[in-house]
């Protein structure tokens, strides 16, 4: 255990003096989500704490509580229910539609899709990340798909809803 978190410790560090040095502290990212049973907000919480731990300025907001638009970044998430995005975000987005404008976006879902791999990869596109991309008015710079669960969170996903939500900020500086 000791081992593993020395390992990533270090890994924690390389990030954190690669965004110090590219991006400094003027990018400020909002990561916005809904949340029914608690996985997209678990999620959402390791996009932040994997941004902070790289010095990056983030807020964490749902988004019925979302009250300022002053940001370089917006990640906006979802959970499927009944093979839909919730309707909240589906709202939030068409309602702020024009306060997007100019700014970079990234979109992802969790979902039980994900657990039956390859298969559903073509669905999860078209069913559950199009609604959402349709209604991005920025510049969308990532669509993410993460594997939800019913009753305890899977701490597999958090290395690769970190690895994507620093590849968004990666690619919203090019």
């Amino acid at each position: 255990m000791y081992i593993c978190q020395k390992n990533w410790q270090k890994w924690v560090m390389k990030y954190k003096k690669f965004y110090e040095k590219y991006l400094g502290e003027k990018l400020k990212v909002c990561i916005i989500y809904d949340t029914k049973r608690g996985s997209t907000e678990q999620i959402a919480e390791w996009m932040k704490e994997g941004l902070l731990n790289a010095g990056i300025k983030v807020d964490l907001k749902r988004v019925d509580r979302v009250d300022n638009f002053d940001y370089d970044v917006f990640v906006i998430g979802s959970p499927i229910y009944w093979e839909k995005p919730l309707k909240s975000v589906v709202n939030f987005l068409s309602e702020n539609k024009e306060k997007f404008k100019g700014n970079k976006v990234a979109i992802f879902v969790v979902c039980l899709a994900k657990l039956f791999g390859l298969l559903t990869d073509r669905h999860v596109k078209n069913h559950y990340l199009k609604p959402l991309e349709e209604k991005v008015s920025g510049s969308l710079v990532g669509s993410g798909v993460f594997k939800g669960w019913l009753k305890k969170p899977d701490y597999n996903e958090k290395k690769n809803v970190i690895k994507w939500i620093r590849g968004v900020v990666q690619e919203s500086q090019k």
